[in-house]
């Protein structure tokens, strides 16, 4: 069987779950990984370098569950990750938060304000993907990833081996606020906590629905900033001078997440949008 024909028949049969572009991402994502079939081998024709049995496999993207878990893996921010059930998969918008991490560091080190071999924090690190990423981009960062699953840090565990990076990974329940007074302070903290409320299940897709952890995904209506409360709370005790906090957000909250900041007493606090034009991300200075 031909590349191009092979192609096709997956085409076809995954463009009956999703959109046309994101069915062709997907059957290159197979072919690459399964295969090693490269977009040019297709374009060319060349001929399939061994069978490839793959009714399994749509069986499972009918059901829903996302290619990445099919695989194992996913890039981000340029570098590979593990994924499995126990973690979520790291989005594109998550890239941003990286990016802007790094260049507020780089600029606050031009000024002098902050240590050039800083201590970073992220809260609620699941695949490891915010901690690793910025470990990799700035040299001489100290890093440390909190997670309450245990199976997640046996992930990220696994994906800073991959990444060659070095993190102190810890257990911790961070909305046990107890054990705050006994941790160090940092430079930095990051964060992509739960906010989803439950109320937005009813938007979500499948895919995201029935195969994403909900513990690293969810919020009670009531109570949709709990993990915002905590983290301000914390970062204003636990900065140093000039120390910054950045967390991914809803959408929906992002005046009343700033708003928990300004109330803590940062002398800066922003709401940056992503690519999408969407308020994604909160920054707060010390």
């Amino acid at each position: 069987m031909s590349t191009k024909k092979i192609f096709q028949e997956l085409f076809s049969e995954i463009k009956a779950v999703y959109d046309e572009n994101e069915a062709k991402s997907i059957v290159y994502l197979l072919l690459e990984y399964f295969q090693g079939i490269s977009k040019t081998d297709i374009l060319l024709d060349n001929p399939l370098k061994k069978t490839f049995d793959y009714q399994a496999i749509i069986h499972r993207i009918k059901q829903h569950e996302p290619v990445q878990y099919i695989i194992g893996e996913t890039e981000f921010y340029g570098r590979v990750f593990k994924v499995s059930p126990a973690t979520l998969i790291p989005r594109p918008e998550t890239e941003e938060l990286v990016e802007l991490t790094i260049h507020t560091f780089q600029d606050l080190v031009k000024k002098q304000l902050i240590s050039s071999s800083p201590k970073i924090l992220d809260i609620g690190t699941g695949t490891g993907c915010i901690a690793i990423s910025t470990a990799a981009n700035i040299q001489h960062s100290v890093v440390t990833a909190f997670d309450i699953s245990e199976e997640a840090l046996k992930m990220a565990k696994q994906n800073a081996v991959l990444n060659e990076v070095t993190i102190n990974f810890e257990k911790v329940d961070f909305l046990d606020e107890s054990i705050h007074d006994s941790l160090p302070v940092f430079d930095i903290i990051l964060s992509n906590p739960p906010y989803v409320t439950n109320f937005e299940k009813q938007e979500m897709e499948h895919h995201v629905l029935d195969f994403e952890p909900h513990l690293a995904l969810f919020v009670e209506d009531d109570n949709p900033l709990i993990f915002y409360k905590a983290i301000a709370k914390f970062a204003k005790k636990h900065l140093t001078e000039n120390g910054f906090c950045i967390v991914e957000i809803n959408q929906a909250f992002g005046i009343e997440t700033a708003d928990l900041f300004w109330k803590e007493g940062f002398k800066s606090v922003e709401v940056i949008k992503d690519f999408f034009g969407k308020d994604r991300m909160v920054k707060a200075m010390i």
